[in-house]
């Protein structure tokens, strides 16, 4: 992040807590008691950027609407209330004490109540049980700063209960145990072992959202690293395959290779190559995980280019001991990846298959095809046309020059100009691909 950037964020950080402030001085001058609550509590203590304040109140949900001008009606029956303000949003909810839990996923009875105390007793873990009053004071009644200075991750309360009441905080310990770089109180650890096989009763699209905070944290190794000792995916709704694995001697070295990519599609894909799960295998998980199209299509295209380059691969290292290595046999699988998955597709692949060297059979593999990578990676630098784009050609100009009507050949056409003019077999030039075009295409 350069200089401009970090302005820009604490400027923005710093009208999020002056209107937040502003919403809690309201509450207090009608009479009400208003803290921060939640994440903007924790996370300036560990040097990690807030980006939302949440507010917890003894105001009831109504009484929040008739102070406001503007408000959203996020959830009023568990007493959350969306204040709009001019440059941010915050969601405030009135304190209160669940009782019984539905299906080990949400209360079914919600009390509303004045006690900070209480309020926060009802919360997953201490660190996230901490409140700030207006003028910067920290509510710690659990322990939460202790815990987060020994980087500890431990219930509110008895763990047994709190997992009980809601499977999901599993998940979310384990990616708070992450995000920390820091272990589960034993107790914690253990209630966590006895209840896994409650995830079963939490929605798989839950399940993915804790899963991509996770893997798209600072420390997706180590959260990883939980889930596979702990077993908790193995339990969830429905089968993770690969990614549910417990198989330690694999997953050991696969998880010091996740911090050599970034974002989350990419790790999650780097996971299916080192398991050497094939695309339709891959589609399933990641439909069972209820990930979005535009998820799926990222880490499909990267298994569908290293499959491509996999093929290809071979048939240029046998080419190469036969032939010398011809330029042709190593850029052609390279060309016709790039313009079947496009450039994202074909980048990330290359960096997944970098970050697998030295892991297991994925990583033999990838040391095997270096030559292979090596050479495609430099014509990928190189290469001046990445799409039909950028060729000088278009398909009116094709129409024109073959007196032909537009029709599924067209788009052959162009593909082959564009693989003619990637492999350096054709000048990118309107005369020269013209040409090509009329003696090939003309008659067919």
């Amino acid at each position: 992040m350069n200089g401009g950037d970090r302005n820009v964020d604490s400027l923005e950080n710093k009208t999020l807590f002056e209107e937040a402030a502003q919403v809690m001085h309201c509450l207090l001058n009608a009479g009400f008691s208003a803290y921060m609550v939640g994440g903007c509590v924790r996370d300036p203590l560990i040097g990690r950027p807030v980006y939302d304040v949440d507010i917890a109140t003894s105001a009831r949900p109504e009484q929040v609407v008739a102070l406001f001008r503007k408000v959203i009606p996020t959830g009023l029956q568990h007493g959350t209330v969306t204040v709009v303000m001019p440059q941010h949003t915050y969601e405030v909810t009135t304190f209160r004490k669940e009782t019984a839990y539905e299906g080990h996923r949400r209360p079914e009875e919600v009390e509303f109540i004045d006690d900070l105390i209480e309020d926060l007793r009802r919360r997953d873990f201490t660190i996230n049980a901490m409140a700030k009053d207006v003028h910067g004071h920290i509510h710690d009644p659990f322990g939460g700063q202790a815990d987060l200075k020994q980087l500890v991750i431990r219930c509110v309360g008895t763990a047994e209960e709190r997992f009980r009441e809601d499977a999901l905080r599993m998940m979310r310990g384990v990616r708070f145990a992450s995000l920390l770089g820091g272990v589960f109180a034993k107790s914690t650890w253990r209630a966590l072992w006895v209840n896994r096989k409650t995830l079963s009763f939490v929605a798989m699209e839950r399940v993915r959202d804790e899963l991509w905070k996770l893997t798209a944290g600072p420390n997706p190794a180590r959260g990883w690293a939980l889930l596979v000792r702990s077993g908790l995916l193995a339990h969830a709704k429905e089968p993770l395959g690969a990614l549910a694995s417990t198989e330690g001697a694999l997953w050991q070295p696969l998880l010091c290779a996740l911090g050599r990519v970034d974002t989350a599609e990419k790790r999650i894909a780097l996971l299916l190559l080192g398991h050497e799960v094939d695309e339709a295998e891959a589609q399933r998980i990641l439909q069972a995980l209820r990930c979005s199209g535009a998820q799926q299509d990222a880490i499909l295209a990267v298994l569908r280019a290293d499959a491509r380059l996999a093929a290809g691969g071979t048939a240029a290292l046998a080419a190469a001991g036969t032939h010398g290595g011809a330029a042709s046999a190593w850029r052609r699988p390279f060309a016709e990846t790039l313009f079947a998955v496009g450039e994202q597709g074909l980048c990330d692949a290359l960096a997944c298959r970098r970050a697998l060297l030295g892991v297991g059979a994925a990583g033999e593999h990838t040391a095997a095809m270096q030559p292979f990578l090596q050479h495609g990676e430099a014509w990928l630098e190189d290469i001046s046309v990445r799409g039909l784009r950028d060729i000088a050609l278009t398909g009116g100009e094709v129409l024109q020059a073959t007196k032909r009507t537009a029709g599924p050949w067209l788009r052959q056409c162009l593909e082959s100009v564009w693989l003619s003019v990637a492999l350096g077999e054709l000048a990118n030039q309107q005369e020269v691909l013209l040409d090509y075009v009329r003696k090939a295409w003309n008659e067919q």
